[in-house]
């Protein structure tokens, strides 16, 4: 295993995270929140510059309804196996 899969997949959870976020309206604070950190924490996280507690997983992935193996197979995956959350404001149309 090379070093750089470790970052691969830090880097698509977080883009995950995001992109989950930005579908259904969360905000940083929200998920900061549900897994007891503070929003720059989070932020942080997001932005690749502190590591993921993998005990956090389960709450984030509960947060948006998908598994822990969704969250981290990808943003991707997850919508071609049609598991997304419904979106912001859902009225029958797909947001990102």
């Amino acid at each position: 295993m090379s070093t750089s899969e470790p970052e691969e997949l830090e880097t698509q959870l977080n883009e995950t995270i995001r992109l989950l976020m930005t579908r259904t309206g969360r905000r940083q604070a929200d998920v900061a929140e549900v897994i007891g950190i503070t929003r720059a924490s989070l932020s942080q996280r997001l932005l690749g510059h502190s590591a993921w507690k993998l005990n956090d997983l389960p709450k984030v992935a509960t947060y948006f309804g998908v598994t822990v193996c969704e969250l981290l197979s990808g943003y991707a995956a997850i919508a071609q196996a049609d598991r997304l959350p419904p979106a912001k404001g859902s009225d029958g149309q797909t947001r990102l």
